[in-house]
């Protein structure tokens, strides 16, 4: 039976498909590769140790090295208990009574006190200043 096409694909061979070809060419491809990975393998080298030879070395012991302090004036040096005097001190003005000025009659009280007085209906106004000596 012959219709004038080459039936030799039906047994396996493909005439087109050069199998040397495909096999040379993976043999080239994995030598590129390979040589590549070879160059930058030396590439890597030759830039970690300019970088090393650039770094100063390393202290011997990091605990021989002594921290100074900063020069004066230190203007906190425990920040936690000085928020924490801060904080009491303005609980005690807020909190307490205290003179403010004896000789006019003007006194601090406790803010829930003056919020009681204000919601009363009480004066919250200072004693007038007296004028002495305008010109």
């Amino acid at each position: 039976m012959t219709d004038g096409h080459d039936r030799s694909y039906e047994a396996g061979v493909d005439r087109e498909i050069s199998l040397k070809g495909i096999l040379y060419t993976g043999l080239v491809l994995t030598v590129v590769v390979v040589v590549f990975a070879a160059l930058m393998w030396w590439l890597s080298l030759g830039l970690r140790s300019g970088l090393e030879a650039a770094d100063p070395p390393p202290p011997v012991l990091l605990e021989a090295q002594v921290q100074e302090p900063p020069p004066e004036p230190r203007l906190q040096t425990s920040p936690e208990a000085d928020l924490r005097i801060l904080r009491q001190e303005e609980n005690e003005i807020l909190h307490g009574y205290s003179w403010v000025d004896e000789e006019a009659g003007i006194a601090q009280v406790p803010i829930e006190r003056a919020m009681e007085i204000v919601a009363a209906g009480g004066s919250v106004e200072p004693a007038p200043a007296s004028e002495e000596g305008g010109s």
